[in-house]
């Protein structure tokens, strides 16, 4: 490999100095050598590689055919060994040339991967000797290569003997026991990119011994190339690799500036992209960048960084080609959308993001396989999933789950339909009756725009006037289905699969059975927006027995007052002011489809639960009351005619002492044990959800009510002001102590004893 030299450096001298070379002297060498022997950050990788590329190279510049051979070590012969087929060296070669740091005969062609004259002893970087074995001219000669007391390289002729063998020379690496799988998957690793006809013949290893990965993308050429995987073995698994001399260099992103050489923005993004990904590979001539003498990374002069932003430049208009190329047969912009999803898709999940910017149908940038609404627009864009489920007992044998959402996700096998009239009672019908026409279709989006804004997302942002008429439909030119509504015959109700609660009832109804009315249509038969007063997408249902409610917390009763009162107390406008109640068969429950059917007892919890969340405040102050009263025991009711007197007269007067004082907390308790306003409906929806989930109530709330520490206090008054009760016993609530009166008692004389306990006792402890 030709080394690459600054030819552009010019140094100007302003004054003949007088210049001296510098050099190493003889007796310093064994330093020098140390440091070039011991350059290696991964020694075993080092053995591998640097004579495994000079036996390369040997070939090569003997126009050898037989490939090099390497033998893997085993626990029986624990020795790695290269062997090439060039011609070998001469004794005079190998004490001569061989012997030299930093000798090569490489450095005038790129035809050969070395070049520094050093890598020929990076086995003495793994231990302290390796052999050498040079068959040359009939003659095969051994040698040792090893570094001595001194530190100091060597090399001993060992024996020498007549050869029939080819030439070439033999370099062979004893092996700790330790390392011989490191070494397997080092050559493993090393050799999977080597081409057939440079691929070494391996000796000591199963046949299937190099795995070559499969590349799942590559451009024509095979300049360049995804692989399947490279995170085997942590080797060089970080970063993108650069091949050159067959050999892969792992290339460290944070080295290069991009934006200096190149000042396309989208081409400098995608070249960061492809740096940071770990499986990716590209092709460079051997010397077309700078390697370090240590040859396991590059060296990151500004001509490298240059020829590797220019290579991979190329790469970036190559994969923007390949990306418009993708979509380019797309027929409108739904399939544009679909094929961008199937070939993302196909991708390995790290390549994903190169290639996510750069598709184009007809000049439009394609970026994703959805069609999404704007988070602003949730009331003026109506998008509804109707997903057909397969269900042999439903009519037709499917049945359609409804779902909200907030994108259309651009698939097979799926339809858009355009809801252009005003109400979307029937929906359902009309998805079923394209189901039953297209019985492939798996699913429908029902996209209403409720406002001028709504149909400037889906004409204007989304450019849905581009997707063919193919992909969508418009609700006005879609039937619903019919549907064969079974009769009932007789007076008797116990064929009936289920009952509909009576929104109303005549007030001579005292029967049970006069609470419900009769539903004809099998359970399952029942589609979610054909059904009048489903909630957020849920039908509500009651378990009956004999036209009770199974519960042993609620009678019939109950629930219909509950529901009545829900139905009052809503909004106008929303799902809760029609709500309507459905009746089902104890043994019937089972059947019901959970994702379409609710209990009436989970609705109403979280139907109480929202009562608590948009009434926080109010609530927390009713829990407070509620927990006190049920914490405290009749302790308290003995201060009613003492404390309780004065801490109720509206008179009272503390507010010069602290917020903790002793008096302050026990008047602001006796005040909340007393107080008996909360609204109704906030006490109803706390014990509702205490007795169904009191783990969230607590959680919702925040709150603890400690009584046994309020107990304590009332005992401390006593003890801390032992008169305090005697005159708090002589006053009622509406004696005037803002001024003097006939008790002879005012706030002046009790804050007057209270301040005096205080300073006796520590402030009212």
């Amino acid at each position: 490999m030709i080394i690459t030299q600054n030819k552009s450096k010019e140094v100007v001298s302003s004054h003949n100095f007088e210049q001296v070379n510098c050099t190493i002297d003889a007796e310093d060498m064994r330093y020098v050598a140390s440091l070039l022997r011991n350059n290696y950050s991964n020694t075993r990788l080092a053995v591998v590689r640097e004579i495994s590329a000079n036996a390369l190279d040997a070939n090569a510049e003997a126009n050898a055919t037989r490939p090099i051979e390497v033998k893997l070590p085993t626990s029986m012969n624990p020795t790695f060994a290269v062997r090439d087929f060039g011609g070998g060296l001469s004794q005079e070669d190998v004490f001569g040339l061989y012997s030299k740091y930093g000798k090569s005969t490489k450095r005038t062609s790129n035809n050969y991967i070395g070049a520094f004259g050093i890598g020929k002893f990076a086995p003495l970087s793994y231990g302290d000797n390796f052999t050498c074995v040079s068959y040359h001219n009939g003659v095969k000669t051994s040698y040792n290569v090893f570094v001595d007391e001194n530190d100091d390289t060597k090399i001993t002729k060992l024996f020498e003997e007549p050869s029939n063998e080819p030439t070439g020379l033999s370099i062979e690496v004893a092996v700790a026991e330790d390392d011989r799988n490191e070494f397997r998957n080092v050559a493993q690793n090393f050799f999977r990119f080597f081409s057939d006809s440079d691929m070494p013949k391996f000796i000591g290893v199963e046949e299937d011994f190099i795995q070559t990965p499969k590349k799942v993308l590559s451009s024509k050429t095979d300049e360049w190339f995804f692989a399947e995987d490279d995170n085997r073995h942590g080797y060089n698994h970080y970063y993108s690799h650069i091949l050159m001399g067959r050999v892969a260099y792992a290339i460290d992103p944070n080295a290069i500036n991009v934006s200096n050489f190149v000042s396309n923005a989208e081409s400098c993004n995608i070249i960061r992209q492809l740096l940071q990904q770990s499986n990716f590979y590209f092709r460079a001539p051997i010397g077309s960048v700078r390697l370090h003498h240590s040859r396991e990374s590059l060296e990151y002069n500004k001509a490298t960084q240059k020829e590797i932003c220019s290579i991979l430049y190329k790469v970036s208009k190559d994969i923007q080609v390949m990306a418009k190329e993708k979509l380019a047969d797309s027929e409108d912009l739904w399939e544009a959308k679909r094929n961008y999803a199937k070939v993302i898709n196909a991708l390995p999940y790290q390549v994903r993001g190169v290639f996510e910017n750069s598709f184009e149908w007809k000049g439009m940038k394609i970026e994703d396989a959805t069609f999404s609404r704007d988070y602003q627009l949730q009331d003026d864009l109506i998008i509804t999933d109707y997903e057909k489920i397969e269900d042999k007992d439903s009519r037709n044998g499917f049945k359609v789950k409804a779902t909200k959402t907030n994108r259309i996700y651009v698939q097979d096998d799926y339809l858009v339909m355009i809801q252009d009239i005003d109400s979307s009672h029937g929906n359902n019908l009309r998805v079923r009756t394209l189901m039953n026409d297209l019985p492939d279709l798996k699913g429908v989006y029902v996209v209403h725009p409720t406002s001028e804004c709504g149909k400037s997302e889906v004409y204007d942002n989304w450019q849905f006037d581009l997707v063919d008429a193919k992909h969508k439909r418009y609700s006005s030119q879609v039937d619903k289905e019919k549907i064969v509504r079974s009769k009932v015959s007789g007076t008797s109700r116990a064929s009936i699969p289920l009952f509909k609660m009576r929104t109303s009832k005549a007030s001579y109804a005292t029967r049970n059975a006069d609470y419900w009315q009769n539903v004809n249509e099998p359970i399952n038969s029942l589609e979610l927006d054909e059904v009048e007063g489903s909630v957020n997408g849920k039908i509500i249902y009651v378990p009956i027995k004999n036209y009770k409610v199974d519960s042993e917390s609620y009678d019939l009763s109950r629930v219909y007052n509950i529901s009545q009162g829900i139905r009052k107390n809503a909004e106008d406008n929303s799902d809760e002011k029609n709500l309507q109640l459905f009746g089902v068969r104890a043994g019937d429950v089972k059947k019901l489809d959970k994702s379409t059917w609710v209990s009436f007892f989970d609705f109403y919890l979280d139907y109480c639960k929202n009562i608590i969340r948009e009434n926080k405040k109010e609530c927390q102050s009713a829990y407070k009351i509620i927990e006190f009263k049920k914490s405290c025991d009749t302790t308290f009711h003995d201060y009613r005619w003492s404390y309780g007197n004065l801490f109720v007269n509206h008179s009272f007067d503390i507010s010069t002492l602290s917020d903790d004082h002793l008096l302050v907390r026990c008047a602001e308790n006796w005040k909340l044990l007393m107080e008996d306003d909360a609204d109704r409906k906030f006490n109803v929806a706390i014990n509702v959800v205490s007795l169904g989930d009191k783990a969230w109530l607590d959680d919702a709330l925040d709150l603890k009510v400690d009584a046994e520490s309020i107990k304590q206090d009332f005992n401390l008054i006593n003890k801390n002001y032992p008169l305090l009760k005697v005159v708090a016993s002589n006053v009622n609530q509406w004696v005037n102590l803002k001024q003097d009166n006939d008790k002879n008692v005012t706030n002046e004389t009790i804050l007057e004893y209270i301040c005096l306990c205080d300073s006796i006792k520590g402030k009212g402890e």
